[in-house]
């Protein structure tokens, strides 16, 4: 319980700088109420904050363009790696301050499609099977 006046606090903080329905979804979503400093957003409108008064591993996090409130709309694959970088302490500079080299090999940030059902990747074969399977009727044809 102890952080509990901080999360008072950030809570009148947060409901002064943003919508209502932000403050709501982040407390459902994480429990708890967080205000800091918006660092930066991506392409998909996604916003970035930071506050160095919490704990490291938990002082930078993200604010989705389409919140969660009963179907999963985001997930963590929204993010792009321009950003991972950042959110993960690989740098302490964001993609606002110095923006990544342009390398002709770097594709447009897609995220993960596995829970679309029509967009899902779904294996499939162009070689011939080894062990042909058996059925009754090629059984019947040989006697």
């Amino acid at each position: 319980m102890a952080g509990n006046i901080g999360t008072v606090v950030g809570f009148f903080k947060k409901m002064a700088s943003a919508p209502l329905y932000y403050t709501v979804n982040k407390y459902i979503n994480c429990n708890e109420f967080r205000y800091g400093t918006l660092v930066g957003t991506d392409d998909n409108g996604n916003e970035y904050y930071e506050n160095n008064d919490y704990f490291l591993g938990r002082n930078r996090w993200i604010q989705y363009k389409n919140p969660n409130w009963f179907i999963l709309h985001s997930d963590a694959s929204d993010i792009p790696a321009e950003w991972h970088a950042w959110m993960h302490y690989m740098t302490d500079e964001t993609p606002v301050t110095k923006p990544p080299a342009d390398r002709k090999f770097h594709m447009e940030h897609r995220p993960n499609m596995s829970p679309i059902f029509k967009e899902r990747y779904t294996p499939s074969t162009t070689t011939k099977p080894k062990i042909q399977s058996w059925s009754p009727t090629q059984s019947k044809e040989l006697e």
